[in-house]
């Protein structure tokens, strides 16, 4: 077992809903051509930044646990800031739910609270919609993605053609909590019962949907009354993840319109697939249980060779499984025929520090020059790779399996549950109704999804950062 220090993740929220619509992000001519400009005179400018706190409440310094290295890294990044630009930054921290009530009472009051937040998106989500965050489009570089976030990853803080919230993406540990669903595999199973490393199958090129059928049933073993299952699955979590293996985003462009991908070829192959296997093939290799927690606990248990889980169980926490198993691995879902080789889809319906500047901040030029700054890479780790190295020895067994989980990470989708996307996809592995029924009783319901809510995000996505 690997001594790995995380944070914990799990913030349970409340969302607020707001009728009022975000009118088109007004342009704002940034004062700093550049993202990093060096010194600068702010005049002692006096900048306030909210911050959340983690599921706990524990205390923390920009996310890291005090006194950690990453931790005292933001501490003298801080400093500098404050030291060469003539500005002092006080950090709020306090719970999610405070962070996010100050923000709506400053858009509502005109009262400045916060000159930055920093909560979890699907908090911010409903703010950027009722017009109480500033728009980033004009203030910070959104193409660098290296340090911002990828498109996928800030699309939910996307509307009416700007971007509202921005990731520390370039800092290690702070994000890899956020999303969904890796396969986590038990590799001393693997040995005791002389299975091939499923990673090489990934390595070759040939982790396909063909090939995952006949693993799933190698991986199941009855001895006696005990049964090693071949995966133990929220059916929900497995849907998704078919779903999103075949290349399929929950929106896209169809001849010149917004759609669900669930609309699309790909996307209905994908969900008939994941059906044929859940329901029919493959069925006895899943174990029966399915509820969220104790497909982890079976897991942990050792009664499955795999498991599809979210992120948080994998790390967020003091009994996750990188704490308490001494040898596993990670591998994305595998691939459809529609897939891009190599790039593995994960999945988010919230993304952990995600920053924002409130509409009622005092300058909101400076303060995105600021967070800019801050949100530069550490000296210790300027690329990917210096981080993917990072998290292969500090958190992961295997070097492949960290790849693969930035690589997931990086192309993870909004899954706009909150708005009720995820019903016909969870359905396709539920419900034993043949999937081209269930996709014709759920139109009327996507279509609506779409046009209140999928393609404003979508087309902000495609206005920032193009098709």
């Amino acid at each position: 077992m690997k001594n790995v220090i995380k944070i914990l993740a799990v913030l349970i929220a409340a969302v607020f809903v707001f009728s009022a619509c975000q009118a088109e992000e007004p342009e704002i001519v940034p004062e700093y051509e550049n993202e990093t400009v060096g010194a600068v005179n702010l005049g002692g400018f006096k900048l306030r930044w909210g911050y959340a706190k983690s599921g706990s409440n524990e205390e923390n310094v920009f996310g890291f646990i005090p006194g950690t290295s990453f931790a005292d890294m933001a501490l003298e990044r801080k400093k500098d800031i404050e030291t060469n630009n003539n500005c002092s930054i006080e950090v709020i921290y306090n719970d999610f739910g405070s962070i996010g009530s100050a923000v709506q009472t400053s858009a509502m009051s005109g009262e400045s609270i916060y000159d930055i937040a920093t909560n979890e998106s699907f908090v911010f989500v409903q703010y950027m919609r009722a017009g109480y965050l500033a728009g980033l489009s004009n203030l910070i570089d959104a193409a660098n993605t290296a340090k911002w976030g990828t498109p996928n990853m800030l699309q939910s803080l996307m509307w009416n053609n700007g971007l509202y919230g921005v990731l520390p993406y370039a800092w290690p540990d702070l994000l890899y909590t956020s999303f969904g669903y890796p396969i986590i595999v038990n590799e001393n199973l693997i040995a005791q019962y002389a299975h091939d490393d499923p990673r090489e199958y990934v390595e070759a090129g040939t982790w396909n949907w063909d090939l995952f059928e006949e693993v799933l049933h190698q991986y199941t073993h009855q001895e006696g009354e005990n049964i090693i299952y071949g995966m133990a699955t929220h059916d929900a979590y497995f849907a998704m993840m078919m779903f999103l293996s075949n290349g399929v985003t929950l929106s896209e462009y169809v001849d010149g319109e917004v759609v669900c991908g669930a609309y699309t070829n790909p996307g209905f192959v994908a969900l008939e697939r994941a059906h044929s296997i859940y329901r029919e093939t493959c069925r006895d290799c899943f174990h029966p249980d399915d509820n969220t927690s104790n497909v982890v606990s079976n897991f942990k248990s050792g009664n499955s060779m795999l498991l599809t889980t979210n992120a948080y169980e994998i790390l967020g926490h003091s009994s996750s499984i990188m704490y308490v198993m001494d040898n596993v691995g990670i591998l994305p879902y595998p691939q459809g025929p529609n897939a891009t080789p190599g790039e593995y889809k994960g999945y988010h319906e919230s993304m952990l520090y995600s920053t924002s500047i409130p509409v009622n901040a005092k300058d909101p030029e400076t303060a995105a020059f600021i967070l800019s700054e801050m949100y530069e890479p550490f000296d210790e780790y300027k690329t990917k790779d210096d981080i993917i190295e990072y998290m292969a020895t500090q958190t992961f067994f295997d070097i492949r399996d960290a790849r693969v989980y930035a690589n997931m990470l990086e192309n993870t989708e909004y899954g706009f549950f909150l708005e009720g996307a995820r019903s016909l996809i969870q359905e396709s592995v539920e419900s034993n109704s043949a999937v081209s029924t269930l996709v014709e009783q759920h139109e009327s319901q996507y279509q609506e999804i779409v046009e209140k809510y999928i393609q404003h995000h979508y087309s902000a996505k495609v206005a920032i950062y193009g098709e």
